[in-house]
Order: C-alpha cells, then sequence, then structure tokens
C-alpha cells in the first residue's frame, strides 16, 4: 500500500506490470496464483514495508468500500498468473522441535488439511496450562479427519507436545487419544479462546478464489 515502494519492488519482481491487481486506497495489492506451492508469510519483504500475504490469511477485496474508496481490480482474477519463483518457499521436511537457547522451536510439518487454518494455528502456538488439553485433543481429532493416518496424527501431536515449554506427561498425553469429538467450528472456538477463524481457506466455496468467496 505505499506506491513509493512500487519502482523498487517491480526491478524484484518486473511481471506485476501484467497480473492481476487491485487499486486499494493507497496502493495496490497483486494477487499470484500458488498452483501447490508453499510461501510464507511476511510483512517485511525483501526488508521493506511490503506484505505477502499465504494461505491462511485474507485481504479486503473488491467491491469493498473503505472510507469512501470502494476496491476494484484493474486487471481481473481470471488473469492471475503463478506465484513468481522468487517468493516461493518450500515447505519443510516433517521434524520435531530443535533447541532455540533455552525453548524449543517447533518445526511445522507436513500434513493433511493444510486449508484449516485451526490446525496450523494449534500447531504454531506454544500452548499454556490450561488449553493443553483440549488443544492437543482437537488437533489429533483435526488430523485424522482430514485423512492423515492414526499413527502419524499421534506422531505429530506427541512432538509437538514435545515442544511446550510445560508439556503433558505421558499418562495425561494418553487420555488425548479418546472417543472422536463432533465439534463444528463455533464448538473448536468455545474450547479454544485464541483460535481465529477469519483467514481460514476452508471457508471458501468450492475451493477456488473468486469475487463471491472472498473473505471481506
Amino acid at each position: 500500500d505505499d506506491p513509493n515502494l512500487l519502482p523498487e519492488l517491480k526491478e524484484y519482481l518486473p511481471e506485476l506490470k501484467e497480473i492481476t491487481r487491485v487499486r486499494t486506497r493507497r496502493g495496490y495489492h497483486y494477487y499470484f496464483s500458488l498452483n501447490g506451492e508453499y510461501v510464507k508469510s511476511t510483512n517485511n519483504l525483501f526488508g521493506r514495508r511490503l506484505e505477502l500475504k499465504s494461505n491462511g490469511n485474507y485481504v479486503v477485496a473488491p467491491p469493498s468500500i473503505i472510507k469512501a474508496h470502494q476496491y476494484v481490480y484493474e486487471i481481473p482474477l481470471s488473469e492471475m498468473l503463478p506465484i513468481p519463483k522468487l517468493l516461493i518457499k518450500k515447505e519443510r521436511e516433517p521434524a520435531p522441535c530443535v533447541e532455540d537457547g533455552k525453548h524449543k522451536t517447533f518445526k511445522i510439518p507436513k500434513y493433511h488439511g493444510q486449508k484449516v487454518y485451526c490446525i496450523r494455528q494449534i500447531l504454531s502456538r506454544d500452548l499454556e496450562e490450561g488449553e493443553r488439553n483440549n488443544s492437543l485433543f482437537i488437533l489429533y481429532n483435526l488430523l485424522l479427519q482430514n485423512k492423515n493416518t492414526e499413527e502419524y496424527s499421534k506422531k505429530l501431536v506427541i512432538e509437538k507436545n514435545g515442544s511446550l515449554s510445560k508439556p503433558l506427561t505421558e499418562l495425561d498425553l494418553k487420555k488425548i487419544y479418546r472417543k472422536a469429538y463432533n465439534y463444528g467450528c463455533n464448538g473448536i472456538r468455545g474450547k479454544l479462546a485464541y483460535i481465529k477463524c477469519g483467514a481460514c481457506e476452508y471457508r471458501f466455496k468450492d475451493g477456488k478464489l473468486k469475487d463471491s468467496n472472498i473473505l471481506i
């Protein structure tokens, strides 16, 4: 949203002039197709005040009106191009936690259900006392529901628990693998106050990006 950065950005990404573009109140939003690739969201792209949003994030989209300005496509979604290779960050292989000074850093592994954003929120959070049991229980069941095997789902829960500042005991962890739950999105939010659904790509209809299902 800072037009002053456009000349420098175009030096990195000359294809900007050809891709899907939205005129915002202060500048532009550019849309790329990931085509199965993985990129990491950042608000400091190329060391500048440039935001890059990946899956699990949302932006204001046409025909929204913010402070009397209507967002419009200057180049439509139908002309969206693949994301430039320069912006692609390959997803890491599954891995447990690694020591980082006095803390453990959990590297989010591969799993089925990438569009279900609450899975990633649980995996990326240093779960606190009082939220560990429900979080790991819901994580385990969400992994199963999204076609991860029972063995692999348990493996990820064990690795996630091991990365916590205060992990559950082995006895408490065994209670996680109990009868499946039937919570919907509202039920999960009721159990886990930190879960935010606004950025969940799973809410998109038909799994396709189009005007009617962009979160506004």
